[in-house]
């Protein structure tokens, strides 16, 4: 993988004694999040901001965080939304996708997003066995925002930021 198409590819998020980690955009791997053409990107250290889409036919947003604890359960949450002049989300779901390790088996939720509407896009999984994962690194779990198999050009997309939280057990 390239650095330039994958930036921060490995520095994962570390979740803190309060459980909770609020994720900027210029803290995620937006592939091609570099490039003014697709992306327009805040300000370097801004906190607030989106990231806007400009214009993509490849969405992939991406983070880690660590450690993840046998028995424990997560929630991964995207805030997003959808500006009135964006085009190509309709039929379009994109997928909030995450896993244990490298190797994990994917746990993922489709959505539809709504044209002006904020949405706090999430998945929770629960770190149960062995099978969640597979060899060195399962305490770092891999999560992401997907929209890659329609082939279709989109945009207005505004990616205000990402969240993970342990739950209670």
């Amino acid at each position: 993988m390239s650095s330039s198409r994958y930036p921060n590819e490995d520095s994962p998020i570390t979740l803190g004694s309060n459980k909770l980690e609020t994720i900027e955009p210029e803290k995620l791997k937006i592939v091609y999040g570099h490039d003014k053409s697709y992306w327009k990107m805040p300000p370097k250290g801004s906190i607030g901001v989106p990231a806007e889409l400009l214009q993509v036919c490849w969405l992939e947003v991406r983070g880690s965080f660590r450690p993840a604890v046998k028995g424990n359960r997560y929630k991964i949450s995207f805030a997003v939304s959808l500006k009135p002049d964006a085009f190509g989300w309709n039929d379009c779901p994109v997928y909030v996708m995450a896993k244990f390790g490298k190797e994990g088996k994917y746990y993922w939720k489709k959505i539809m997003l709504q044209l002006g509407k904020f949405e706090m896009v999430d998945l929770e999984i629960e770190y149960k066995d062995a099978n969640d994962s597979i060899g060195s690194g399962n305490e770092i779990v891999y999560f992401g925002l997907y929209e890659v198999w329609s082939g279709k050009w989109k945009g207005g997309l505004l990616l205000h930021s990402a969240t993970v939280q342990q739950l209670p057990r």
